[in-house]
């Protein structure tokens, strides 16, 4: 049979065609597939290196932070207990805490730091002091004779003073390169076992389907696992586990596992000797070249067929099913007789999918909108994103534009009332960021994100106007807000406002002046709109008044007037909240007036580490306060308590009339330059010594204190007269040297008798104005 030419010429180049298109597939699969094999290997492999190089500087930088806290004195002291007295060594404590805590705050991979003393036995961390006798496990001192200056161990369970914790612990020894014998103690350094394996799995951005990345230690030892299940196993049962630990670098074999074939990649650390592992079933490892070839194949398939087709519809001059093709792209679209129909309608199927994937793809960029903005707003308060123009365009997309100038950064709080459920409290949350955002957008620009724990952060941005006029504008929104919060839902809100700055770079510095702002609820109360310009200056102005308060309420314990220690706390607090001191300094002020009772009660024979005791941990108590009243109540509670025992005491004691004799006697005679314990000896023919030490169980005194003592309060009433000079007033109070009177009486007063006097000149200045 004859073709015909039409026949022949669809032969001949559908022939061509085909080999033509076969040919082009052979060499393009067989050259593709063999590099993206190699490819995807060096590609894992530079994953576990990219793993390990994140967590060596993380490790590095945490053995940084050890070497500048070994650095620090306060750490010496407690690693030697060598302190003064109680009060020395809790102010120690307190100073060094206040350090761990700074230092783990500052690093968000650090999960808690502990300092053992192997002089004392005692334990402190950020969260809490154990003392040798109240701890249960000293875990960290069978590391004392551990070999090297450094050990990092893996993934264990240890109690951080709130909760149990998986962690992997960094341990130096101090002094920070001492052998064994020579080690007074040991600094551990927590990162809890989540931070660690988060660190995989960002490497990974947290897509590990169907994968395994863990970290073993060079005893096989499960350091991190995807599976938390497999924590605290040793994997060296499994066979290729043995393999790996015997093999240096990194590498990639095969084997046979769970019933498959596995793909199993590894490399070692130089920095910690473990091995970071991740095995990935083959079939999914080379699912992509599946997806291509597949691709390929389809590809080949369609182009054969669209080649065929057209040579035939061109032959037979018939373009219908090709424009019926191109008028459904178009939306043209018309639909044919049955007769008419052609074979490649499954074009038209592929098609369909397309726009369908496309609408789909929509759908999740909308719904992505949310963390878009959240994502944003979060690098802009952390200083990532600093120029206007590179995050623009992205807050458009979410719909909360941004003018290009003039920032102002809030942070809010709701005030957890009771017990408020993790669900309610980010409900709650999220109103408050749309009930912001609303407002705002009214107004100006602003957007509003969850922090989360019941906070939130917001951007005020502003077209025109100068620092001050917009400040002024976001704190009358602020208030509007937290009104509308409170009226409508029922919830406290307090705000901390920071300062107003023109260029987008400067909204990580009011956003922390924003949450400094926050921190003074204690002192403004909540509800509040708190300003950081409200307490420019406040701190460190009035400190010292209050430290002379003190003064008083000591002098009133050593009488036991209770009623009067009551009084001046209540103004000592009213005095500290009206000068908007800050909470630290408020807190510094309690626990320092407490030390100064213990000290002056020393004196009196109580023995201060059984008051101490009674009080419970004073110091955790205390800053856990976020309310001064309760403070105050703390610190009276306690102050109550000294005074009762010391007037107990004192009860035990009874009077003695020859001590009071004496102290007449000493009224008497304190302005005679040359009167001493000799001369009050021999006036009542007793030894100086027993006199001292009758003097002191007594009074509570050494002899030479107490004359101390009543020269200057004498010297303090003559100080009133401003005409007085003050060599003649300390020839007046018995002191022949005018510097050993100016020496005794800063000891005493903490001030020079020149600024003692204009200190109390002010005090009556202002008392009779009041």
């Amino acid at each position: 049979m004859r073709l015909s030419i039409s026949g022949k010429v669809m032969m001949i180049y559908g022939s061509i065609f085909i080999i033509v298109i076969i040919l082009t597939f052979s060499l393009s699969y067989f050259g593709m597939v063999g590099r993206l094999r190699s490819d995807l290997k060096d590609t894992h492999i530079a994953l576990l290196k990219q793993i390990d190089d994140k967590i060596e500087l993380v490790f590095r930088s945490t053995e940084k932070d050890l070497l500048n806290l070994s650095e620090q004195l306060e750490y010496v002291y407690f690693m030697y207990d060598s302190y003064d007295d109680v009060s020395q060594k809790y102010a120690n404590f307190f100073g060094l805490s206040n350090k761990l805590k700074t230092m783990v705050h500052a690093n968000n991979q650090f999960s808690s730091v502990f300092i053992y003393s192997n002089t004392s036995g005692d334990v402190l961390t950020d969260k809490a002091y154990i003392n040798k006798n109240e701890s249960e496990d000293h875990w960290l001192g069978s590391y004392l004779d551990m070999d090297g200056y450094t050990k990092w161990i893996a993934t264990h369970k240890i109690w951080d003073g709130e909760k149990m914790q998986d962690v992997v612990t960094l341990i130096r020894p101090y002094p920070l390169i001492s052998s064994p014998a020579y080690r007074k103690g040991l600094v551990a350094v927590n990162i809890n076992e989540e931070v660690l394996y988060r660190m995989i799995s960002d490497v990974f951005d947290g897509n590990q389907e169907g994968i395994h990345t863990f970290i073993i230690d060079d005893k096989g030892n499960i350091v991190t696992h995807d599976d938390k299940s497999q924590l605290y196993k040793n994997m060296t049962d499994i066979p290729y586990i043995n393999r790996i630990l015997g093999e240096k670098g990194s590498g990639q074999f095969a084997v046979e596992w769970n019933g498959g074939k596995q793909s199993i990649f590894y490399t070692k650390s130089n920095y910690t000797g473990w091995r970071i592992v991740s095995v990935i079933p083959e079939t999914q490892l080379y699912h992509p070249l599946a997806s291509i070839r597949n691709l390929m194949i389809g590809i080949v398939v369609l182009m054969v067929v669209l080649a065929l087709s057209v040579l035939f519809y061109v032959n037979r001059r018939t373009f219908r099913p090709l424009d019926r093709l191109a008028n459904k792209m178009t939306g043209a679209f018309k639909p044919m007789k049955p007769e008419h129909a052609a074979r490649l309608d499954y074009l038209e199927t592929v098609f369909d999918q397309m726009f369908m994937d496309r609408e789909q793809l929509e759908q999740r960029v909308r719904d992505s909108k949310p963390i878009l903005k959240w994502r944003i707003v979060m690098d802009m308060l952390a200083g990532y994103r600093t120029e206007y123009s590179s995050v623009s365009i992205q807050l458009e997309f979410t719909g909360f534009p941004l003018h290009p100038s003039m920032f102002v950064v809030c942070t809010a709080e709701i005030e957890k009332e009771g017990s408020m459920s993790s669900k309610d409290e980010t409900l709650y949350t999220y109103v408050f960021c749309n009930v912001a955002e609303e407002l705002i957008n009214m107004e100006t620009a602003g957007i509003a994100i969850d922090l989360g724990s019941g906070r939130s952060a917001i951007i005020f941005s502003f077209a025109e106007g100068d620092v001050e006029q917009n400040h002024l504008h976001a704190l009358t929104i602020l208030e509007l807000i937290l009104d509308i919060m409170k009226h409508q839902f029922g919830l406290c809100v307090t705000a901390g406002v920071g300062r107003c700055y023109f260029d987008m770079k400067d909204i990580p510095t009011s956003y922390e002046q924003s949450q400094k702002a926050l921190q003074y609820r204690m002192v403004f109360g909540s509800h509040a709109v708190i300003s950081f310009e409200d307490l420019i200056g406040s701190d460190n102005q009035y400190y010292y008044r209050l430290i002379k308060m003190t003064e008083r309420i000591i002098e009133a314990l050593r009488h036991t007037e209770i009623e009067k220690i009551r009084i001046t706390v209540a103004l000592l607090y009213q005095e500290a909240i009206g000068n908007s001191l800050s909470p630290e300094l408020i807190r510094h002020l309690s626990y320092e007036l407490v030390i100064k009772s213990l000290q002056a009660i020393a004196v009196t024979g109580i023995e201060t580490d059984e008051v101490l005791d009674s009080m419970g941990n004073l110091h955790e108590r205390m800053n856990l306060c976020h309310d001064w009243k309760v403070l105050e109540q703390i610190v009276l509670d306690v102050l109550t308590q000294i005074a009762s025992k010391v007037k107990e005491k004192r009860e035990q004691r009874g009077s003695n009339k020859l001590i009071e004799a004496m102290l007449i006697y000493i009224e008497e005679h304190y302005r005679e330059s040359e009167f001493s314990l000799a001369q009050l000896a021999d006036q009542f023919e007793l030894t100086p010594t027993y006199i001292s030490k009758l003097f002191k169980e007594h009074t509570e005194k050494n002899f030479i204190d107490y004359l101390i003592e009543t020269r200057i309060k004498a010297a303090v009433g003559l100080l009133i007269d401003k005409n007085r000079k003050i060599n003649d007033i300390a020839e007046e109070v018995g002191y022949n040297n005018t510097r050993s009177f100016l020496r005794a009486f800063k000891k005493y007063t903490g001030m020079t008798p020149s600024e003692h006097r204009d200190w109390m000149l002010d005090t009556n200045a202002e008392i009779t104005v009041e």
